[in-house]
């Protein structure tokens, strides 16, 4: 939405659980830090509060009452941060939107540099947290996750888990996240098309109260990671993941059986009774494989009936012939 001076609307989306002891010391920092930004852009405040058990989401509206721009969405109960983000997100009106943690960790004092790369002709900016303050226990599993997932999705994004972020409004259109996705917000762009670029920005430990959102629920990243591979790779041809599994297991079991005929042939050795558990594990290859061999043909149909949901037809029509064949009287 660009105003009649052509300044650029930008929309602050901050996700909150129990913030009320920095929340304060958050929103003087966000003014202080988009007044140097006016008049070049225009700035509104999305804070949704994620079912807080304090005093958070009065705190916001109490801060919303001495602001118009500031926008309090509150939500029903605790549904983590992805969630949060998605809320933001859809009641974001800007053309740009910015996305930060309200505990501080993020600082607002780069809002400006993101703002800056977005303007290189990026869609999306990701915040590089290059030297982290946090303790090993947060530290290392973070650059686990984060190096499996350069290494499964391809992507050269050091950061990828980080919420402080700069997007275009058309690109945050598209997207649709579940779950924990919020720290795939990347990849999930990648996959739209969306020109991404990442920038360092400042960390340090968390100043007040203690983490809500963090890589503590480290097998649910790991799964989640599986998924977005075969998200990235294979989501608009299954097949190919399935089939290449389903003619690994044939392959490995047609290899003992060619064994097991070989023994039989040229020892007479009756290898289903004496080789009996080489042969019954290549039964049981075999079913393996026609089950993934099946399951990949059903994939592949629910794939072309995720992204072609209408074209379906019980028909084909050969021609209409006749004054009114376009539908016209």
């Amino acid at each position: 939405m660009t105003g009649q001076d052509g300044s650029m609307l930008v929309s602050i989306v901050v996700p909150l659980y129990n913030e009320t002891t920095t929340l304060s010391e958050l929103v003087r920092r966000l003014m202080a830090v988009c007044a140097t930004l006016e008049p070049r852009y225009r700035f509104e405040f999305v804070f949704v509060d994620d079912g807080s058990r304090d005093n958070t989401v009065e705190a916001a509206i109490a801060h919303a009452a001495r602001d118009a721009r500031i926008r309090v969405v509150e939500l029903r109960r605790n549904y983590g941060q992805t969630a949060a983000l998605q809320v933001g997100f859809e009641h974001a009106r800007g053309e740009v939107v910015v996305s930060l943690d309200g505990d501080l960790q993020h600082f607002p004092e780069d809002i400006p540099v993101l703002l800056a790369k977005l303007g290189e002709g990026v869609d999306v900016v990701c915040g590089w947290r290059a030297d982290r303050k946090e303790g090993i226990i947060r530290r290392w599993p973070s650059r686990v996750a984060n190096w499996i997932i350069r290494r499964l999705t391809r992507m050269q994004i050091h950061d990828i888990g980080t919420t402080f972020r700069a997007y275009r409004a058309e690109v945050i259109a598209d997207m649709h996240m579940l779950g924990e996705n919020h720290r795939f917000i990347p990849v999930i762009a990648a996959n739209l098309g969306a020109r991404i670029a990442e920038v360092p920005i400042q960390n340090i430990v968390r100043p007040a109260g203690t983490s809500n959102y963090g890589l503590s629920r480290t097998f649910n990243v790991l799964l989640d990671i599986v998924f977005f591979s075969f998200y990235v790779r294979y989501l608009d041809r299954p097949m190919r993941l399935f089939g290449r599994a389903a003619f690994a297991l044939f392959g490995v079991a047609t290899l003992i059986a060619l064994v097991l005929a070989f023994i039989f042939v040229t020892e007479g050795v009756p290898v289903v009774r004496e080789r009996s558990g080489w042969f019954i594990l290549a039964l049981v290859l075999y079913i393996g494989g026609l089950q993934f061999l099946l399951f990949g043909l059903l994939s592949e149909v629910n794939a072309r009936q995720y992204f072609y949901p209408s074209k379906a037809r019980p028909y084909l029509v050969r021609r209409v012939v006749g004054a009114d064949a376009n539908g016209d009287v």
